[in-house]
């Protein structure tokens, strides 16, 4: 016996002994093969044998000695409307669902229903979209910057505001684990990459031990978000301020330094001042790279 496969148009095929005694004697006129949807329809033809498979969009007719399937113009149409729904992000599940006993009134509350499920995904992209913009702007900033490192200079600085982890020395497991702390109550996508919100606590000190001793993980927020118990206001005013590299280098010089600059326009360096991660590790794993700023606010000496 001759058999046809699937994957062979079929247009012409006049044999009626190739389909069984059951065969329509209009097929030709009236189905459309699987390879003809699929053509159409630019569905694969493994995508429509799957739809058979689990019952979604089964063929009209099935060649009982051949298995070759053959499809109605109605279910060409379904098909058609299977593919738009899948284009509007419709699961198989959901879209058996509207097909299932259809009528008006469901039709329109799945789609509401998926509607809603979309703007809350649109909402959620435009969000990561303006949160992606900003450490893009922020990181084309900070290329741009010239640092002009360890060169101090004075500058008015607002009010600002902190949340504050547990003192502890620096460069330490438990460092990690009050930053992490701070992460997470923070909340959001990304939180610290690509800002420069990470700091700590710094004594004024020349001291590299004396330094690292002890410090205060600070991570700054918005006033609203000062809201939460561990936060702290750092109170704005005159800073010397300098930007160092490798924040992992010794920081006693710089320090040095910015108390004698300090001095000469005649103010007081403070006992402990602030260190902010400008580049850090979230950005690069090159060490040279990275750049801290040191603040201390100053008062007039007397």
């Amino acid at each position: 016996m001759k058999r046809i496969s699937d994957d062979t148009d079929g247009i012409n095929v006049t044999d009626e002994s190739l389909f069984g005694s059951d065969v329509p004697n209009d097929i030709n006129v009236r189905y459309l093969t699987i390879t003809q949807v699929a053509k159409y329809r630019k569905i694969p033809a493994d995508t429509l044998r799957y739809y058979d498979k689990i019952g979604l969009i089964r063929p009209n007719y099935v060649n009982k000695q051949n298995g070759r399937r053959y499809y109605s113009m109605e279910q060409c149409e379904q098909l058609g409307m299977v593919k738009e729904l899948r284009k509007l992000n419709l699961s198989l599940r959901e879209i058996a669902e509207f097909m299932n006993d259809r009528n008006l009134q469901k039709s329109e509350r799945i789609l509401k229903d998926h509607f809603a499920i979309l703007q809350e995904e649109i909402e959620s992209k435009l969000e990561l979209s303006r949160i992606l913009s900003e450490k893009l702007k922020f990181i084309e900033q900070i290329r741009s910057t010239d640092f002009n490192l360890d060169y101090p200079e004075i500058r008015d600085i607002p009010t600002r505001y902190a949340l504050h982890g547990r003192s502890n020395k620096l460069s330490t497991s438990f460092t990690a684990i009050e930053y992490t702390k701070l992460e997470e109550q923070i909340g959001g996508p990304s939180p610290i990459l690509a800002t420069n919100k990470v700091a700590m606590s710094l004594k004024n000190s020349i001291d590299d031990d004396e330094i690292r001793s002890e410090i205060h993980p600070l991570l700054f927020c918005t006033e609203k978000e000062s809201e939460y118990r561990n936060f702290t206001e750092i109170s704005g005013g005159k800073y010397i301020c300098a930007y160092h590299a490798n924040s992992s280098s010794y920081l006693g010089e710089i320090i040095m330094k910015m108390r004698y600059y300090a001095e000469e326009a005649g103010y007081v360096m403070s006992d402990s001042g602030l260190m902010i991660y400008q580049i850090d590790i979230t950005l690069t794993d090159n060490s040279d790279e990275t750049v801290v700023e040191l603040q201390f606010p100053m008062t007039p000496a007397e």
